[in-house]
């Protein structure tokens, strides 16, 4: 075991943490004293894509880091908000931050905005059927109407690749912007299945669609397989036991992996201490993000594109540089 990390990850899986001592030692170095009057903080603006666990890493940063004055920085992609200068960190899937970065040639993708610090667990997709459909895997969603999430959005991408994979042909395909208008689909029979993403735990509205005889169906078989040959960074997953009322088993899914990327030339020391903080939070971030009390941290440096140089030397000194 690497020292300065504990391991607390039940059932096998590895959760590792910085000592309280290690976190204040990489807090002070990376931002030296509280700011004397006249010398600001230095600000990071947090993207609030990827909501809630990007507002819950705005509330731990805040929290913990105050030699940074930390803002939510409104925006639908991540991405988008760090390449036009509005954001210096955030939250998005590896297959569209891998597209962003290495889409220009050699010369122009070295002064991408964009940077690593740090890949975590696959983003799974949940599907969610109504009662009384006969629908009991992805196949049988031919014909039926499905709602996806917001266009562009992880729900959305992942939901059509798994659609294409599977070779269904649904009747029609929905955009809805909240689990509320979702789960109200399914109870008024406006929508035979909706796939929305794992990252949180069951909302009462999508409990009381469960109550109402709603329930899971998983994504497996040869559509997982063909996708994955096609689609390097979905993922094959599990939804954890006991996630919603009488769920006792796992259910097989796909899920696409996440990045916290930030601003090419954000400060390296500020980087370095943002990178600490965001393994120390882990265990509070898992409350909306429950797969992240299984985070494999070995392949935590593995970022589709280049590290930013903070995280690359955090990495190094946790011994975890690959």
């Amino acid at each position: 075991m690497r020292p300065g990390w504990e391991r607390v990850g039940p059932g096998g899986g590895l959760l590792w943490s910085l000592s309280a001592i290690a976190l204040a030692c990489a807090i002070a170095a990376a931002c030296g004293a509280p700011s004397a009057a006249g010398h600001p903080r230095p600000v990071v603006r947090i993207a609030t894509a990827f909501a809630p666990l990007s507002d819950r890493l705005v509330e731990e940063y805040g929290r913990t880091l105050p030699n940074l004055d930390v803002r939510a920085a409104v925006a639908t992609d991540a991405i988008t908000a760090i390449e036009e200068g509005t954001a210096d960190l955030g939250i998005s899937t590896a297959d569209r931050v891998y597209s962003a970065y290495w889409k220009a040639p050699g010369a122009a993708r070295a002064e991408s905005p964009l940077r690593g610090v740090a890949l975590l667990q696959p983003l799974s997709a949940y599907v969610l059927v109504r009662p009384g459909s006969n629908i009991h895997q992805v196949t049988d969603l031919t014909g039926r109407v499905v709602g996806l999430g917001p266009r562009h959005s992880s729900s959305w991408t992942l939901g059509m690749l798994v659609i294409e994979a599977a070779d269904v042909r649904p009747a029609l395909v929905r955009s809805m912007n909240t689990r509320a208008e979702a789960a109200a689909a399914l109870k008024d029979g406006s929508a035979d299945a909706i796939f929305f993403p794992g990252y949180t735990y069951p909302d009462e509205t999508t409990y009381s669609a469960i109550r109402d005889g709603a329930y899971l169906i998983p994504i497996e078989g040869a559509a997982v397989r063909r996708l994955r040959r096609s689609h390097p960074f979905v993922r094959a997953t599990t939804i954890p036991r006991h996630i919603y009322p009488g769920q006792d088993r796992l259910i097989p899914t796909v899920g696409l992996d996440v990045v916290v990327i930030c601003r090419r030339d954000l400060d390296e020391a500020v980087v370095h201490a943002l990178t600490g903080t965001l393994f120390d939070a882990l265990p509070r971030l898992s409350g909306v993000e429950a797969s992240l009390r299984f985070l494999d941290v070995e392949r935590v440096p593995a970022s589709p594109i280049v590290l930013h140089p903070g995280a690359s030397r955090y990495f190094r000194e946790r011994e975890l540089s690959r």
